[in-house]
Order: structure tokens, then sequence, then C-alpha cells
């Protein structure tokens, strides 16, 4: 079946919406006919940035044969258009009518030269164009290099299509677009003409007070200037009816119920199944199986979609006419309508009631505002009766069964082919009848949350959507398929390590699972001191209504629903401790209707775990924009409540896996090993992967082994930088500063100076220190940033009175929220510059570092170093509540806990500098130790 026809306007070509007759495989040259009122071109300096100067359709509608005059000319203002669009070309379907070319001219400086009377002919092409999409029309090209075209030349093409369709037999058809602005169009015009008197019907679209319709000499005449005003735009999550572009319809059909009527014959059942032929036999195989109509039905449709290929073939009437079920058998291909025609002869044979029935897939919903024609449709199903139940039956989609028959699909209208005619029916939105898509993950955590989760993934995909992991699990490239499982659990759950994976597709369900085993960082995140979790990979998570219906124009448009669709998420949180002290907070149980779909949830917290079931399920295809505001608002307060698991406070980090307590990430380190092992050899990934778990627990020599090893196989800049951190806490200082070198040479937009300055202070090469500031300050994007490492870099040269003095100038200077104020503070901590007059710079730091934790953690110093450590305790208190992972502040305390005599400082400093044993020298040399 075709779509509605389009009027070309991307180049020199025209698509000939069907096409008559049977004559037409060589061309014809002749004469513009009578009844064509040949435009002028519009004059060379007119209508600026337009180079299509003319885009002409003239349309004779008589006595059942449809003949299209195309008229185009286009300016070739540029070479690139030159080398483009310098082949003209036209094609049409041989076996319905003729291609009569008429002319082709080049004009020229005002002049007009005739290429076709200079002896140019087109030459004739056989190309399926569609046939990637398994459609062979039957149609023929036309192809011609127009000779001598220069820059500057407009060239002039004007040709017929003639069409008669076989199965229409007197009755015509006709649809086209309306070209409108901005298409760059100087002139144009959609003239429709038939005898007065002859039962035509026209309908225009977006453009009503744009078509003029006369009646003279015998012969209506309706015309459209082009191009029109530009439409108002409408949103996309309209309906189609209300997005339909500008565009005009004639033909002959009265009604639905004629159209209904005049196709219904070409899909009769009656003897096309052969007794004791091949069909009969199956048939009686799906017979003998079950004796449920509904099973049977579910047989019969998987039986269509799994033994016959696709194909359409538009040869002979094709587009229109079917092929037998008997032919359709034998070639083991068919399209839509042959599909159909085997599966109603198949459904009738056992005594299902069923009929053929034309859809539209892409504008089903406007179908009734349109004019009544066959062309309307672009799709052939069938429609069963079981039970008082209807069941819509696509033999060209895939793994229908018996679980998934009752999907109702969102096609919006059907028109039932019936001798008798019948009138459109609309296809009520339905639920689906199972998910198909289901999401079922357990994350086990009981190690910490802290530390990398380990996870079981699947996937479960039903009816057609398990038709691309079904060609998956027929892949031969073992690579292929894991990058596709790859891409596809990413989808759902974001970054993550693959341990198992496998895909399967179950034939006797139509169901495909993905199923994986892997590692993914933990998703936890730290607010207000606690560890908290959304509850994520569930589908309430990610259900939103963003739709805009703010314009006056939108008011009243109603709002597509996503559909239909039925995903179901499965989700258990192992937790640690067996779940002590975690508490849930939000509805983990609630049912609510929201914008036209359903959402259930249900589960809790039980037995140091969080397993929560969420089902979302469309209901309906459209809401009225008038409930756009509530739905809006149930959203909002929907997902404001959905549940959040809270950690206790005092709950296991990172960094407190010392000594015996290693022993509980053993798991962890086993799923890192075998990531290890299957790692290819020219790859990294899986160590710098664990390196980066390591580093985090503290295990810095194992982190540097891995790196080690990752930077043999693929030196990258920031694999050396984080060797260089691992260098660093393990004491090589010589080391951490030759990698952030090798970093910088690889990578010189994104130098780490302020790390190598600090580094080269430690080793006592100062003066190198400067030169490398002072070579950066001439680079950095930030000039403060580059006076502030300056000043750093002095106060490492011993110069710390001068670094001072240019951190104090920039203060002075600096506007609000800059760095300069909070560098100023922590510079004359750690140099044991501080006097009560940097205590108001430090207050201005805090303030400006909108919840920021460096300037408290600067102050606290500040308040050490001028002997007021209980207010220094207080500030290092609130870093660490609100960032415990700040090891430099947790070190600073232990050494403030200890001064004011509270011997819980040992643990604070033994827990620092488990995680970044690198503290301890560089505080030394701040002259910062714990008191003995």
């Amino acid at each position: 079946m075709h779509r509605l026809g389009r009027l070309i306007a991307g180049g020199i070509a025209a698509t000939a919406f069907a096409a008559p007759a049977w004559a037409g495989e060589e061309i014809l040259y002749q004469p513009e006919p009578e009844w064509v009122d040949v435009a002028e071109l519009p004059p060379a300096d007119s209508h600026p940035g337009k180079p299509m100067r003319l885009v002409e359709s003239q349309v004779l509608l008589d006595g059942g044969t449809v003949w299209e005059f195309t008229d185009l000319a286009l300016a070739l203002e540029t070479p690139e258009m030159l080398s483009q669009l310098g082949t003209v070309s036209a094609n049409w379907l041989p076996d319905k009518g003729d291609l009569i070319v008429h002319r082709i001219e080049l004009v020229r400086d005002g002049e007009t030269l005739d290429v076709l009377g200079d002896g140019a002919r087109f030459e004739v092409l056989r190309r399926e164009r569609q046939l990637e999409q398994r459609i062979l029309d039957g149609g023929l090209t036309a192809t011609l290099a127009v000779p001598g075209l220069r820059v500057g030349d407009t060239v002039r093409v004007a040709y017929s299509v003639t069409r008669r369709d076989q199965a229409l037999d007197n009755e015509m058809e006709w649809s086209s677009a309306i070209l409108a602005e901005p298409l760059p169009v100087a002139a144009g015009r959609i003239v429709l003409s038939w005898p007065t008197g002859q039962p035509v019907r026209h309908r225009v679209l977006r453009a009503d007070d744009a078509a003029k319709v006369v009646q003279e000499g015998g012969m209506t005449r309706l015309t459209i200037d082009m191009p029109l005003a530009e439409p108002p735009e409408m949103p996309d999550d309209a309906p189609m009816r209300f997005r339909m572009p500008p565009s005009v319809q004639v033909g002959t059909f009265d009604s639905w119920e004629a159209v209904s009527a005049t196709m219904a014959p070409y899909f009769r059942t009656e003897g096309t199944i052969a007794p004791d032929g091949d069909i009969a036999r199956e048939v009686e195989e799906i017979r003998a199986a079950t004796a449920d109509p509904l099973a049977r039905a579910a047989l019969a449709v998987q039986l269509v979609q799994d033994e016959i290929g696709y194909l359409m073939n538009g040869l002979d009437g094709g587009n229109y006419l079917p092929q037998s079920p008997a032919e359709t058998w034998q070639h083991r291909y068919g399209d839509c309508k042959a599909k159909s025609l085997l599966l109603l002869a198949m459904l009738r044979e056992l005594g299902i009631e069923a009929e053929a029935v034309l859809v539209s897939t892409t504008i089903g919903d406007a179908v009734p505002g349109l004019l009544p024609l066959p062309g309307n449709f672009n799709h052939m199903i069938v429609r069963a009766d079981i039970g008082g139940q209807s069941y819509w039956l696509d033999g060209t989609s895939f793994g229908t069964r018996l679980q998934t028959i009752g999907a109702v699909p969102r096609f919006g209208h059907a028109l039932p082919l019936r001798e008798e005619g019948a009138a459109l029916q609309p296809i009520a939105a339905r639920p689906l009848p199972v998910p198909d898509r289901t999401v079922r993950l357990t994350v086990d955590q009981s190690a910490g949350l802290a530390v990398p989760a380990l996870f079981d993934f699947e996937l479960t995909v039903t009816g057609p959507n398990a038709s691309p992991f079904r060609m998956l699990t027929q892949l031969e490239d073992g690579e292929q398929r894991d990058e596709a499982i790859q891409a596809t659990v990413t989808s759902v759950i974001g970054e993550h390590r693959q341990i198992e994976k496998s895909i399967a597709y179950d034939d006797e369900t139509g169901t495909a699972t993905i199923a994986v085993e892997g590692l993914m960082t933990t998703p936890w995140k730290m607010r207000d001191g606690r560890y908290r979790l959304e509850m994520p990979y569930l589908p309430a998570a990610s259900f939103s209504f963003e739709n805009d219906r703010a314009r006056a124009e939108w008011r009243d448009l109603p709002v597509t629903v996503n559909g239909p669709l039925f995903w179901r998420g499965e989700v258990e949180w192992l937790l640690p401790d067996g779940g002590e002290g975690f508490a849930v907070r939000g509805e983990p149980t609630f049912e609510r209707e929201i914008g036209g779909n359903l959402i259930r949830s249900s589960g809790g917290l039980e037995s140091g775990r969080v397993a929560i079931v969420q089902d979302v399920k469309s209901i309906a295809w459209e809401i009225p924009a008038s409930e756009l505001a509530a739905v809006k608002r149930e959203t909002i307060r929907m997902k404001r409540r959905l549940p959040t698991i809270v950690a206790p406070a005092e709950v296991r980090r990172a960094w407190d896996y010392r000594g015996s307590d290693r022993r509980m990430l053993a798991e962890l380190e086993k799923a890192y090993a075998l990531l290890i092992e299957r790692e290819k050899e020219d790859k990294a990934g899986a160590y710098t992967n664990r390196a980066a778990f390591r580093a985090g627990i503290g295990d810095w020599e194992a982190a540097l082994a891995d790196l080690d090893i990752a930077l043999e196989r693929e030196p990258a800049a920031w694999t050396y930088r984080s060797r260089a951190a691992a260098k660093r806490q393990l004491g090589d200082l010589e080391g951490a500063l030759a990698d952030l070198q090798a970093a910088e040479a690889l990578d010189p937009a994104n130098p780490d100076h302020y790390s190598q300055i600090e580094i080269l202070g430690q080793l006592g090469r100062g003066d190198e220190a400067i030169a490398l500031a002072e070579e950066s300050a001439l680079v950095a994007n930030d000039p403060d940033w580059g006076d502030i490492q300056l000043a750093y870099a002095e106060g490492w040269a011993g110069q710390t009175q001068d670094g001072l003095d240019r951190l104090t100038d920039l203060a002075d200077l600096a506007s609000p929220g800059s760095e300069a104020f909070n560098a100023l503070c922590w510079y004359a901590g750690i140099w044991n510059l501080a006097t009560r007059d940097t205590l108001p710079v430090c207050l201005k730091a805090v303030e400006q570092s909108a919840g920021g934790v460096g300037a408290l953690d600067s102050r606290a110093l500040v308040l050490f170093r001028l002997g007021e450590a209980r207010q220094a305790l207080t500030d290092l208190d609130k870093v660490l509540t609100a960032s415990p992972g700040e090891h430099a502040s947790r070190y600073l305390r232990g050494i403030v806990r200890l001064e004011l005599g509270d011997a819980a400082g040992r643990e604070d400093i033994a827990l620092a500098l488990s995680a970044e044993p690198a503290l301890e020298a560089i505080y030394r040399a701040y002259g910062l130790a714990p008191p003995n």
C-alpha cells in the first residue's frame, strides 16, 4: 500500500503517486497537452534567495485515468548546486501508465536553449529504490545528465506521468503536500482539473483559503498558488491530526464504505487453500495442537510471521492487489497484503471470524479527517473477533504469541474490507496484557555502600521488541554481540563492567532475555552527612510529563501518550550489616493513574534488603489539554514521594577497610580478578578500574602494580596522573613528578602544574617550582590562578613573605567569588604567617564558598595557628560532617584534638594516613606534626 503522496521539492525529481495503463516502458516525447496552462518563469531578478524558480503540478482526472503534469525550474546558483543537481530524473510505474517528456530547457542570460531539440534523451534505469526495505515496486527511473550546464543557468524540466490503477477500475485518487514557506520557492501552483459532472470530490487540509475553484468550458478547476505562508508550528507531542502538513486530496470515492467495497473483492478467501495442500496441512496441525480459538489464532500468526519473509511486490498492480496465499506460501515471501490474505484464509479455515482491514501506521488518528481514498492507508492487518474481543493481528510483525496476542497497535483507525462496504472503525487503546519490557536487578552492597557493587541484571523483552535481540542470538561475531549487550545494559543502568553475559531467545514465548553479572560504581550519594539512594532503575523514576501548552494556540491541543507500553522493574538491594539502621523514606507502595498511564509500586525494606516492583502501563492514546496541569502536578507529587533509602550516620566508608576488614571485600576482589583474566592483552580498562578501587580503599601498592601494567598496555595521560598519585602516596616523589610530566607531554592542554609545584617544593627544588609557575602563569586561562600558583611556588622556595604579599595584593583587587580569598587564607595557615587580620579574609572565603568545605578547612588551619584550637575543631567537624572523605581535614583534626588533650585524635590521624599516607610528609613540610 502507498502512503499519502507528496510533491517532492528537494530537487529536480518527481515521484509518481501510482500510474496507469500498460504500455509505459518506453519514454514518450510529446508537447504539453492542451489542457495544461503552461506558466511563465518569474523574472530572473525577482524573489532573491529562492532558487526553486517554479514548481508546478497540474493534474487531470478523467475516465479512471489520472494525468499529472509536472513543471520544475531550478536556478543553479553555485558550483555545488551544479554538481548535485545537474542530473534530472523522473520515476514512473510502467504497469500503470506512461512517462511523457515535454521539455528540457536552459535559461541563460535571458535566452532559452532547447536541450531536447539538440537531441538529448533520457536513459531508462530499472532501479528498486527501496529494495533495502524489502520493497519491489517495479518502478522505472529516467535520468539525464543535462549537457552544457553552467553556474547561473536555470534548468527547466516538464513531463507527465499517467496512471490508471488496476485495482480501482474507474475510480481515481491523487494527493499531495502543498509547498509552504520557508521552502525557497519563487512561484508555483497545484492545478486540479476534471470534467464538470464527474463525481470528483476534493479536500484541502490546513490551507482552506488557498484553494480557488472555478467552472468553465465544461471543466472544474481547483487552483492553489504556492508557496503558502508558513503554517503555524505545532508541538511534536500533539496527535497527528493536528500536525498534518498543508495538503490537497482529490478522488472519486464518495465514502469510506465505497473504498471498502472496492477493495474487498481482492481479499476473498474462498478456495484459496487447496485441500490436502501445504497450507491445509499447516492448518490441520494447528487444529490438532489446541481447541482454544485464541491459541489457534496465535499459532497461525506465528506461522505467517516466522515462515513468510517480507517483500512488497508492486509489479502488475501489486501496490493494491495481493498475491494468492498459494503463491505466498510457495515463494515464502509477501507484503502486508499477501501475509494478511494468507492469515485471513487460515483463520477462516479454523472457524475464526476475521476480516482484512486497512490501517495507517503513521497518520492513523488523522484518517477520519481525510478524503476517503485507499491511498490514505499504508498497511494491512487482520482483525479477528474471538470471545467477544477484537484482536489486531499483523502478519508482518514479529513475536506474537498467546501471551501477547491481545496487544493493540497504535494505528488509530481501521477500514474493514467488506463487499457491502464498511465505515472507519476506531482502534481503542487497550493495556498490553503482559510487560513488553521487564528489568530484574539485584544489587549486592552487603560489603558496603562506598565501594563498587556487584549486580545481577536481567532484561526480558516480549513481542515485536524482542526481534532485534533474536537477531543478536544468531550473530557469529561474538565481539559484535558483546558490544550490543554492553550498549543495551548501559542504556538501562549506566556505566558498568560485565563479568558474565548471555542472550537467549525463547521461540515458544517470543521472549528475548539478556542476563549480565558485573560490577557498578556505587550509586549512593552523600547528603547532609548520610548516604542516600533514590531508588534507581525503576520505571516510575524516569516517568515524566513535560509537555508544553504555554502558547495560546496550543492550549486546546491534546497530548499524545507514549505507548502502547508496559514496563516493569523489579529491583532488589542487599544492604550491609543486615540492613540495621537503614530506613525507607517516601512511598514504596502506591497505585496511581497519571496522564493515561497506570503506575503501580509495591515492596519495602525487609530482612536486610529493599525490594520494590514497579509497573508503568499506558492505558490511553492521548489526554485532553485540560488535564495537563493536573497531570504535571500529580507527576511531581508522585516523583517526590518515590522511595529513598537512607543509610545510618555511621556507615562504613571506603577507607574503613583496614587490617582484617579487608576480607569483607573478597568477593569484589574475585570479580576484579575475573575481569582481569578476561581482559584482552592490548586493553587496560580492567586494570585501571581495579586500580581506582584499590586506591579508594588505601591499597596504594596494589593500585600501583595495576597502573604499571595499564601503562604498558595503553599509555594515557590520565593513567599517568593516577600512577603519579599512587607513587606520591608511597613516598616516591621523583617518580610521581616524572609521571605528571609524562601526562603533560601526552595532554599539554591539561597540565597539573599545582601538583608538580608542590612536589618540586617537597624535593627542595624551589627555584624549579617558581620557574614552572611563571611559565604556567603565561598561559593560564584564569590570571588569578596563575598568581596563586606562583605564590605557592614562592612559599615552597622559602620566599614566603613574597608569596603572602602577592596573594594580599590579589585579594585586595579581587571580585566577589574569587579564589584569591581562600588562597590567601590557606597560604597564611600553611606557612604560619596568619595574624588576626587574616581572619576577615578567611571569613569572606567561607561566605563566598557556596557550601564548599575548602574554605572552612583553610580557616580551621588559620585558627589553629592563632591558638584558637577549639574554634578550629568546630570548623573541621563541619567539614567532615559534610564531606567525610576530606582526609587532609581529618589529619589536621587529629592534630587539633591531640593539642586539646583528646586521645581520639590518634584514630583520626591513623585513619587519614591509611587512606592518604602522603599527608604526613606534606604537613611536616608545613611545620605541623602530631604532638608526642
